[in-house]
């Protein structure tokens, strides 16, 4: 096996990323279809949100597997889209919750059932099987990445 396609070609992290950027380029052109301005790394954002809205930065950071950086860099976006906004937490000054806008409540509906026509595409011509397998190596994965990143 030629060093090349052991260490890009065939390599699970290659073909994790190339399959992520693929599903992130097409999960926002499908949300700009349909007239809504969301970007994946935004969605990102707001699914935790949705899920449980009024967290610290911070939670989301670790959440998302994003720096802090990146995170300020998502809300002040998704702040100025009138999407969510950042609060003082009354129990700690230094530290801000956010919490969606009812802009973004509003089409929550909206953005789901447009993410779960993606997870369809992407399921297509595959065993419902192999499907379960695949989740179950990719979550292996990345908790032995998560120990090896704390």
């Amino acid at each position: 096996m030629e060093i090349f396609e052991k260490v890009i070609d065939s390599s699970i992290a290659y073909l994790v990323g190339r399959t992520s950027r693929s599903i992130m380029k097409r999960l926002t052109n499908k949300f700009s279809a349909a007239g809504f301005d969301v970007s994946y790394e935004q969605w990102s954002i707001l699914v935790h949100l949705y899920r449980r809205d009024g967290q610290t930065q911070q939670e989301l950071a670790n959440i998302a597997v994003k720096d802090k950086a990146a995170i300020t860099r998502l809300l002040n976006v998704l702040e100025k889209k009138n999407m969510v906004l950042r609060i003082p937490d009354r129990t700690d000054k230094r530290s801000k919750l956010v919490y969606l806008t009812h802009k973004a409540k509003e089409f929550k509906t909206d953005l789901i059932d447009i993410v779960e026509d993606l997870l369809k595409e992407a399921e297509q011509g595959i065993e419902p099987d192999d499907i379960i397998q695949c989740r179950a190596t990719l979550n292996k994965i990345f908790t032995n990445f998560d120990k090896l990143n704390r």
